[in-house]
C-alpha cells in the first residue's frame, strides 16, 4: 500500500504542472491548450506502444475502444479544458483546490468496491478534506473579488472548476475498475492506449478550432514556440509519466483510498503556482493545506488499521 500512495503522490506532482500551463500561455484558449497537450500525448503513446501495437490491439473489444475514448474525453481533453478555463478565470490556487475535493467524490463513488473502508470510519478525515476546499473557496472569492472581478465572474470560474471535478473523478472512477477488470493488458500498456485516444480527440479538436477560429486571431501576436514547448512539457511529464504512475498507483490501492491519494496533485499545483508568482500561501490558503494534508494522512491510516488484521490472518 506504501508503494502505491508513493506512486499517487509521484503522479501527482507531475500532473501540478499542467496547473501552470494555462497562465503561461494566456495568450491562447482552453481548446488550444488541451489540444496542444494532448496531440503530444497521443504521439508518444503511439511511439511507445508501437512495438506491441498490433498485439494490444487484438485483446481488446469494441466496449473497450469506446471506454478508451470516454476516459480520453473525461479524465483528459474535456477535463482540460473546463480547468483550464477556470484557471483563466480564478486563478490557480483555487482551480487547483477545487480538484481537491477529488478525494471525497471518488471515496463516495467507490465506496462498495472491493478493499473500501466504510464510509462511517472515513467521515473525520473527509471532514477535514471538506473543510480545507471550504477555506480555499472562501479565499479565492476573496482574491478575485479584490481583484475586481464581480461576484458573477467569481462564481462562473469556480463553477468551470467544479464540472472538471465532476469529469476528472467520473474519470478516475471508471479507469480504477477498468484496470482491476482487464488484466490482458498491462497498467502501462492501458496507459498509451488512453494517450492514444486522447491524440485522436486532440487531432479533432484542432481541426475543429481551426475551422471555426476568427480571423481576427490568426493575426494576434501570439508566441507559437512557447506554445508547443509548453505542450511538449506537459504532454509528456503531465500525462505520459504521469498516467503511468498513476496507474500503477490504481493497480495496488483500493478506490476509497485512490482518491484521496490524488489530493497530491492540487497541492503540488499550489507549490508551483505559488512559486510561479513569486509569493507565500495566504493564510486560509495554508489552513487549506494542513487540512488537505492531514484528511489524507489520516484516511491512509484508517486503510492500513483494516489491513492488518487480514495480514495478521494469513499467517
Amino acid at each position: 500500500m506504501r508503494t502505491g500512495v508513493l506512486l499517487g503522490a509521484a503522479a501527482g506532482a507531475c500532473w501540478g504542472l499542467m496547473f501552470v500551463a494555462p497562465v503561461v500561455l494566456s495568450a491562447f484558449t482552453p481548446l488550444e491548450i488541451a489540444a496542444g497537450r494532448f496531440a503530444v500525448y497521443g504521439l508518444v503513446s503511439l511511439l511507445l506502444l508501437s512495438p506491441a501495437l498490433v498485439t494490444v490491439w487484438r485483446r481488446l473489444s469494441g466496449r473497450d475502444l469506446l471506454l478508451l475514448l470516454l476516459l480520453a474525453a473525461c479524465g483528459s481533453v474535456v477535463f482540460y479544458i473546463l480547468l483550464s478555463a477556470a484557471i483563466q478565470r480564478v486563478g490557480v490556487a483555487p482551480a487547483g483546490l477545487i480538484m481537491g475535493l477529488v478525494p471525497l467524490v471518488v471515496t463516495l463513488w467507490g465506496r462498495n468496491d472491493e478493499g473500501a473502508v466504510p464510509l462511517a470510519r472515513l467521515v473525520w478525515p473527509l471532514a477535514m478534506v471538506l473543510l480545507g476546499i471550504l477555506c480555499i473557496n472562501l479565499d479565492a472569492l476573496e482574491a478575485t473579488l479584490a481583484a475586481g472581478l464581480t461576484w458573477l465572474e467569481a462564481a462562473g470560474g469556480l463553477m468551470l472548476g467544479f464540472a472538471a471535478l465532476f469529469s476528472w473523478s467520473l474519470y478516475a472512477v471508471l479507469n480504477a475498475r477498468a484496470l482491476k477488470h482487464r488484466q490482458q493488458v498491462t497498467s502501462q500498456q492501458w496507459s498509451h492506449l488512453v494517450g492514444i485516444a486522447c491524440g485522436l480527440l486532440a487531432l479533432g479538436l484542432l481541426g475543429y478550432n481551426h475551422l471555426l477560429a476568427e480571423p481576427v486571431a490568426a493575426t494576434q501576436a501570439r508566441d507559437w514556440t512557447l506554445f508547443w514547448g509548453i505542450s511538449v512539457v506537459i504532454g509528456i511529464t503531465g500525462s505520459v509519466v504521469a498516467n503511468i504512475l498513476w496507474n500503477a498507483a490504481s493497480r495496488r490501492l483500493p478506490l476509497t483510498l485512490t482518491g484521496q491519494v490524488f489530493v497530491f496533485e492540487p497541492l503540488f499545483a499550489l507549490i508551483y503556482g505559488f512559486a510561479y508568482a513569486g509569493r507565500w500561501p495566504r493564510p486560509l490558503e495554508t489552513l487549506a493545506i494542513v487540512l488537505l494534508l492531514g484528511g489524507v494522512a489520516w484516511a491512509v491510516a484508517r486503510h492500513a488499521e483494516k489491513r492488518e488484521p487480514a495480514e495478521i490472518t494469513e499467517h
